[in-house]
C-alpha cells in the first residue's frame, strides 16, 4: 500500500469518465504508479513549477497526467489527463 492518497481535481475527473472502462484500468494503474512514487514524474518549469507530468501510452498513444504532490499532507492532486496536443496552454489557463 502506498503511503500518499490521491485526490482529483474536477477536470480530472471529467477528463478520465471520456475514457472506456478498459482504459480507466489502465489509468488507474498509472496513479497507482505515482502513489508510490510521487517523485517519477517530469517536473516542470515556469508558470508550471511544482506540477509533475506522468507520461504514459493508451493504445499507442501517448497521453499526459498532471499532478501536484503535497509532502506534508502526503497527497496527491490529479489535475489534468490527455494526449499531448495543448496539453500545456490549457493545464495553464486550469490552474490560473
Amino acid at each position: 500500500m502506498s503511503a500518499y492518497s490521491a485526490k482529483a481535481a474536477p477536470k480530472f475527473n471529467s477528463q478520465f469518465k471520456k475514457f472506456y472502462p478498459k482504459e480507466q484500468e489502465t489509468i488507474k494503474h498509472e496513479i497507482k504508479k505515482i502513489l508510490e512514487d510521487p517523485a517519477a514524474g517530469e517536473l516542470k518549469k515556469g508558470p508550471l513549477a511544482e506540477i509533475r507530468v506522468h507520461k504514459f501510452k493508451i493504445h499507442h498513444q501517448l497521453h499526459l497526467l498532471a499532478y501536484e504532490t503535497d509532502v506534508n499532507t502526503k497527497t496527491v492532486y490529479l489535475y489534468a489527463l490527455a494526449t499531448h496536443e495543448n496539453f500545456y496552454k490549457a493545464l495553464e489557463r486550469y490552474l490560473r
